[in-house]
């Protein structure tokens, strides 16, 4: 009886395992995860990376964005310059304030995971502590300073306490006219200064 039970356990195994091997294997598509800017036309959506590759969508009537819209794109890359879009999430897009430093700059602390500089755009991304309400950001700069030199302001208004949020954002930067520029941003350890040299 024990010989018995053994031998039906083995062969159910074996039966197992040689099922398994006649699976094939299924691979995820590749994709690829940029920041760009939609270009819209009436015929056409097209989508701007920042080293001026232009992609074309074969499913853009799925998505609602408008021209000039600043997004994370999440795509798989077709033939032809072609791409299949899987996701996209807008972020904010805004410009250099030449009006407001040092009376309208707003310093609550962040915690910075980058920041860099692509094509015209200075972009951010970082951590805030968000919880319901909306808070604001604003790129000021010191129109007194001899280099170009850059404030960036963040508050969390009345925004009650909540969980840290990885945010993204982009402020168009071609009035700087590919001029070297210093940027200022308060963070949990204190103000720090990024340098940058555009090309």
């Amino acid at each position: 009886m024990k010989n018995k039970l053994l031998l039906l356990i083995l062969s159910v195994t074996l039966l197992l395992l040689v099922a398994s091997c006649d699976k094939k294997e299924t691979r995820l598509a590749d994709y690829l995860l940029e920041l760009a800017t939609v270009a819209k036309t009436e015929a056409s959506t097209t989508m701007v990376l920042d080293n001026g590759t232009i992609l074309t969508p074969n499913n853009a009537s799925k998505w609602d964005v408008a021209d000039g819209a600043r997004v994370i794109l999440n795509y798989t890359p077709l033939e032809d310059g072609f791409i299949n879009i899987n996701s996209m999430q807008r972020i904010l897009l805004a410009t250099i304030e030449e009006e407001g430093y040092p009376t309208k700059r707003e310093t609550s602390p962040i915690k910075i995971v980058s920041v860099w500089v692509s094509g015209h755009y200075l972009n951010m991304s970082f951590y805030v502590d968000y919880h319901s309400k909306p808070h604001a950001v604003a790129l000021y700069r010191d129109m007194q300073a001899d280099k170009p030199t850059l404030f960036f302001s963040y508050s969390k208004a009345d925004d009650p306490a909540g969980a840290p949020t990885l945010t993204y954002l982009s402020f168009d930067i071609e009035s700087l006219q590919k001029q070297a520029f210093n940027i200022y941003i308060n963070t949990y350890d204190g103000e720090r200064k990024f340098e940058f040299k555009v090309k």
